[in-house]
């Protein structure tokens, strides 16, 4: 791939969402809804991406109550 695909590939795809949010415009509150649920799922995908980057690995130590005062 060239340098300059990814930036077009993003252009298009906007364009492709504009023009087809333009033909839909007859039904307006059914494409309101629908991207209200997609902005919704998009940001529990992120979350859940979040939350799986930070979460503990299953082989580390479990610390229970005692473990955490051990350093002081």
């Amino acid at each position: 791939m060239s340098t300059l695909s990814a930036p077009a590939i993003q252009i298009c795809a906007f364009a492709l969402g504009c023009a087809l949010i333009h033909a839909g415009r007859r039904h307006a509150r059914a494409l309101t809804a629908v991207l209200a649920v997609l902005a919704v799922l998009a940001a529990l995908l992120v979350l859940l991406g979040a939350s799986a980057v930070t979460a503990p690995d299953a082989d580390a130590a479990i610390m229970d109550e005692v473990a955490l005062y051990e350093g002081i």
